[in-house]
């Protein structure tokens, strides 16, 4: 299946170690395949720690949604970090973070990270389906249960 929109080879991390946010971070950063193709990885990484001193983006249930914004980036990135032992992200409800996802784009593209983030978070809102991500241990096989999800979101008629 090709993957439509921000879901792309090599976005999923099957086992982030890290038990703390920012050392998470910086784990998915630095294992995600795709991120050997970029340039600005040190931009990103900044740029989303620096966002996430601000507040949390541990939104409960065990997700966070790290995100941040750098000129260093041209295409607006979402890379999944799946955490079998939790993360301390100091979220909302108190729970360990088990799916960390993390968006960076350009500050020149806000209306395609809102659109990006809106989507994500009505995708993240089927509890079922954030257990089935959990559950499979195929990096590509999330990455196409996202970019299926992510199609349907964005197809459904309001």
């Amino acid at each position: 299946m090709k993957k439509p929109g921000y879901f792309k080879n090599g976005c999923v991390v099957e086992n982030i170690e890290s038990t703390e946010k920012f050392c998470a971070i910086r784990e998915l950063l630095s294992k995600a395949p795709i991120a050997s193709t970029m340039h600005n990885i040190t931009q990103i990484e900044k740029a989303v720690i620096d966002r996430e001193k601000i507040y949390t983006t541990g939104l409960g249930k065990g997700i966070a949604i790290a995100h941040g914004k750098t000129s260093g980036i041209k295409d607006l990135v979402i890379l999944l970090g799946v955490s079998r032992n939790g993360i301390d992200f100091e979220s909302v409800d108190g729970r360990p973070v088990h799916l960390l996802f993390l968006i960076a784009n350009s500050p020149d593209h806000c209306e395609e990270y809102l659109f990006a983030l809106s989507t994500l978070a009505r995708v993240l809102r089927n509890e079922s389906f954030c257990d089935k991500l959990l559950v499979q241990a195929d990096p590509h096989q999330v990455e196409d249960m996202m970019a299926m999800q992510f199609h349907r979101a964005t197809c459904r008629k309001n």
